[in-house]
């Protein structure tokens, strides 16, 4: 009999390769997602950011999964900007929090062996002193989005050890693939070294070449989180690659595969530059112990980017 997962967030990033992974381990893979944008199987459409659960919990209840992924989030411009408002914060509360402690409370009452897995970030370390994080750096969350991921962190914590649920965390660094959004920064220098390649711009324009960022491929970081569950005991891991680039570097590799400069093509303006971002740096060193290992470099996943490919 198959292994079911429930994947909650399943249209995001991190839901779309998890659905690849899952398959091709021959799990019966069940999904939610906010979007009506999708062709899941098994899946239901459901807002988490709602103060009413009855339907995700009656569509799980049927289910009875034995492992729940919830990848799903509200981050919107918290990383970037300074300013809030209170349907921001409400969502990110909802998302982050408390979809995440109904699904543990379900479990608590109903579905005691399931196991759960929940993505917290990197962000909740940005307020560190120390340049590279393990498990025990204490959390300094500095926006909405990572105050919010770093209560339902400790929420895990709490119902791990009052009702002994299997609630494991991976805390994920920068990690990137081909569903990234538009938005971000690693999308954005693949599609625009693109459209210089094909003449449809002449200048690529960015806040800075030597940002640094601890950056990994995606696909590897969600077979961190399908392994994290395989454990006897839940527990909490830095998903990271432990690897500190800075932005010049996706230049530099697309340099050298295209053989072009690209750096002729790109202009830094710090304007854009909305909010300073800490340079965090995940030690992988737990999650290597059980068994981990990146498969793909920096520079490959740079690569597969560019060429649009899994």
């Amino acid at each position: 009999m198959a292994n079911k997962a429930l994947i909650i967030g399943a249209n995001g990033q991190d839901g779309r390769l998890l659905n690849l992974l899952l398959e091709s381990k021959n799990y019966e893979i069940y999904n939610v997602s906010s979007s009506s944008n999708t062709d899941f199987k098994n899946y239901l459409q459901f807002n988490l950011a709602t103060s009413n659960f009855d339907e995700l919990n009656n569509f799980i209840l049927k289910i009875k999964p034995h492992e729940i992924y919830y990848v799903a989030a509200y981050h919107h411009s918290s990383i970037q900007s300074k300013s809030t408002n209170f349907d921001f914060i409400n969502k990110s509360i909802q998302v982050n929090q408390l979809g995440f402690i109904n699904i543990m409370e379900l479990c608590k009452a109903s579905l005691p062996l399931t196991k759960i897995i929940y993505t917290s970030s990197s962000l909740i370390f940005s307020g560190a002193k120390n340049q590279i994080q393990t498990e025990e750096t204490t959390t300094e969350p500095r926006c909405i989005y990572s105050i919010t991921k770093s209560a339902a962190s400790e929420a895990a914590k709490y119902y791990r050890n009052e009702f002994n649920l299997f609630v494991s965390i991976g805390i994920m660094y920068n990690h990137e693939s081909i569903y990234r959004k538009d938005y971000f920064l690693s999308k954005k220098i693949v599609t625009e070294v693109r459209e210089i390649i094909d003449k449809k711009r002449d200048k690529i324009i960015i806040g800075s070449l030597t940002s640094e960022t601890d950056w990994g491929y995606a696909p590897d970081y969600v077979e961190a989180l399908w392994l994290i569950l395989q454990q006897e005991n839940p527990d909490n891991y830095i998903v990271a690659s432990s690897n500190k680039h800075i932005v010049k570097d996706w230049f530099l590799v697309l340099s050298n595969y295209l053989n072009t400069n690209l750096l002729s093509y790109v202009e830094e303006n710090p304007g854009l530059i909305q909010r300073k971002k800490p340079v965090l740096i995940g030690n992988n060193s737990k999650l290597k112990a059980i068994g981990w290992k990146a498969k793909t470099s920096f520079e490959e996943m740079v690569i597969k980017m560019y060429n649009n490919v899994i």
